[in-house]
């Protein structure tokens, strides 16, 4: 009975550990797993990553070769990143039905709604404000009473970032 215990402590132990792995996925639908981190150079401004397989190996990820990675660890913490353009590094800061994007090398805003393709917003920038507000609006017309709600408020980084989260809070309670 006891090493029966003792196995199936290591087995959950085992699936919760293989279950935090830091991972990418390239554009061919590869998952690669391994510890990935974060490079700088202070003359270059683009942004590198390296994957550290099972054998010491290191790699540097082309952006241009990546669909996503996922972190747990580093100067991004546990975040998800994708790639945009072929170019650029994106982490995703609100995760539901609406998710939005930042870019790593620059405070530049991406918004997606059901998986649909990234679009840029102007949130955020004073003289912006207006522009985001409207670039947005689309994406709560099916709940009149937030777009409501958002019609109320200025176009400010903090208050497009309040109504995604609730928008994907009351959608989210909804499905529950």
């Amino acid at each position: 009975m006891r090493s029966f215990t003792l196995s199936l402590c290591l087995f959950i132990t085992h699936i919760h550990l293989a279950q935090e792995r830091e991972y990418m996925v390239t554009k061919n639908k590869d998952t690669i797993y391994g510890s990935i981190k974060r490079s700088f150079n202070l003359f270059d401004k683009d942004i590198v990553f390296k994957l550290e397989d099972a054998t010491g190996k290191k790699t540097r990820i082309d952006v241009n070769e990546i669909k996503c990675l996922r972190l747990f660890d580093g100067v991004d913490g546990n975040s998800y990143i994708v790639t945009i353009y072929d170019t650029w590094f994106l982490k995703r800061i609100v995760e539901g039905e609406i998710e939005v994007f930042e870019m790593l090398s620059t405070p530049l805003f991406y918004v997606s709604k059901n998986g649909s393709e990234l679009e840029f917003i102007d949130m955020g920038m004073p003289f912006a404000r207006k522009k985001a507000h409207a670039q947005l609006r689309p994406y709560f017309i099916d709940n009149p009473e937030l777009l409501e709600e958002f019609d109320s408020m200025q176009g400010t980084e903090k208050n497009i970032l309040y109504i995604i989260k609730k928008y994907n809070s009351l959608k989210e309670n909804k499905v529950n």
